[in-house]
């Protein structure tokens, strides 16, 4: 999700890196928002509790809920918890 990476962004690079990443994501027509009902925050917070043998962070299980929502198979990751979860991933 675009949250982690703006973070990731921001700690590895700096806040100017990470406000310029989210200017073009914002600005991105190929970007389509979706966004965190209190219905898909249910769901992800069953799927974060469910597995306890797996330290999926509460964003992962968002993701998770989203994906299968919307019957995405693949993500653009290199988190492994995306594969434990059943999906491919592209680094």
């Amino acid at each position: 999700m675009a949250d982690e990476t703006l973070t990731l962004l921001r700690i590895r690079l700096g806040i100017e890196a990470a406000e310029s990443w989210w200017r073009q994501l914002d600005g991105s027509s190929r970007v389509r928002w979706e966004y965190v009902t209190l219905a898909r925050a249910d769901k992800a917070r069953g799927l974060f509790f469910r597995y306890r043998d797996k330290v999926f962070s509460f964003t992962d299980c968002t993701s998770f809920v989203l994906m299968r929502e919307l019957k995405l198979r693949e993500a653009l990751t290199t988190d492994h918890h995306f594969v434990q979860a059943g999906f491919g991933i592209k680094p």
